[in-house]
């Protein structure tokens, strides 16, 4: 993550709506010792996790980690160069969010870089609402989706899935494997900056 990190960005946030931890926690379904971890930089959220402190919050899930603030009007078109994406990690992923500048958008395009070659703990699963398209940009990846078997995908390959239920992803065999995700989740795009009315 660029910038301010994601702890003090995540209690500058709360902080901006006199909201304490106890009713970000009853908002986001977020244990409150994950946020206390979370705020003092003690653990790395995994994306599903991130998403629903967003959703807790009342913001586009790209304010709590990008820099950029919104563009106004909302333009035609946003182009994200390379190196210009809102990055933020989780032990066992490396995320490169596209177009963070653009808040409050039903789509969420990320490049995803698996570092896990073992399968995700119980904690590590990610669900969140909506829909997920995944495509295999390079190496493989297995793909683990709660009750069901793990599904391996190569390079060119595409999976779609609904997001609420729990899932992960594996590197499989040597070398880097990363992919695309892009979320679809109608209700991000009603959700507004703070400070917007």
């Amino acid at each position: 993550m660029k910038g301010e990190e994601l702890g003090a960005r995540l209690k500058r946030l709360r902080g901006l709506q006199g909201m304490t931890l106890v009713a970000l926690g009853g908002r986001s379904g977020v244990a409150i010792s994950t946020l206390s971890k979370i705020e003092n930089g003690q653990v790395s959220p995994v994306y599903g996790t991130l998403r629903k402190i967003a959703v807790g919050l009342g913001i586009p899930f790209e304010q709590l980690i990008a820099d950029q603030p919104a563009e106004a009007p909302r333009p035609a078109q946003v182009l994200t160069r390379a190196g210009d994406t809102a990055d933020f990690r989780h032990a066992r992923y490396a995320y490169a969010m596209h177009a963070a500048q653009l808040e409050a958008k039903a789509m969420l395009p990320i490049v995803m870089t698996i570092d896990s070659a073992a399968p995700p703990a119980a904690g590590e699963w990610s669900s969140h609402a909506g829909e997920e398209f995944l495509f295999v940009l390079e190496g493989s990846v297995e793909v683990h989706l709660q009750g069901q078997p793990p599904l391996l995908l190569g390079r060119g390959d595409s999976l779609y899935i609904d997001s609420r239920v729990p899932h992960g992803f594996v590197r499989h065999g040597r070398g880097k494997a990363r992919l695309v995700s892009v979320t679809y989740d109608p209700g991000q795009a009603a959700r507004r900056p703070l400070g917007e009315g």
